[in-house]
């Protein structure tokens, strides 16, 4: 990013991750999108997008997974079955202009999406949320993360 700083809400960043993601994981081929998740659930992160503005200079998004609380073996299908349901819930919020539930880390200023796409699996839920952290000026980390299903009381109640 240039020496100004660029102002984004958290809506516009939503806004541009959601239509980013769609592009990469569903609009694109399968073969492409499930290149991105083999890439992502080995650890490694990918470009995603790029927000500029032609007086304050660009942001950069790169794409990451946390995996690490997803519970069972995580795959292409249980991938994408809750990234959908995490963007339909998001675009919904958005298009309802609801507001969002955020939560903002005082230590990093990294920003939670707390708008969970949740799955079932044979009875086990699994649940992805997404999280804005900037790295360094013009530099976000885009983090699509599993969060333990336990912390969610009517999940686990309505699986016994």
């Amino acid at each position: 990013m240039a020496t100004n700083e660029l102002n984004i809400g958290p809506d516009k960043i939503l806004a541009a991750v959601a239509e980013h993601l769609h592009q990469a994981i569903f609009a694109s081929s399968k073969t492409e999108s499930k290149q991105v998740f083999n890439h992502l659930n080995a650890g490694k992160t990918l470009p995603l997008l790029e927000i500029s503005s032609s007086t304050r200079g660009s942001v950069v998004g790169t794409l990451a997974l946390d995996s690490s609380e997803f519970v069972g073996k995580l795959n292409y299908s249980a991938f994408r079955d809750a990234l959908a349901s995490h963007l339909q819930q998001a675009v919904d919020k958005l298009a309802g202009e609801e507001k969002l539930n955020i939560l903002t880390s005082e230590e990093t200023g990294a920003i939670l999406f707390h708008i969970p796409g949740v799955i079932n699996i044979e009875g086990q839920f699994n649940i992805l949320v997404s999280a804005i952290e900037q790295r360094k000026a013009g530099e976000l980390l885009i983090k699509l993360m599993f969060i333990n299903p336990a912390n969610y009381e009517t999940l686990t109640a309505a699986s016994d």
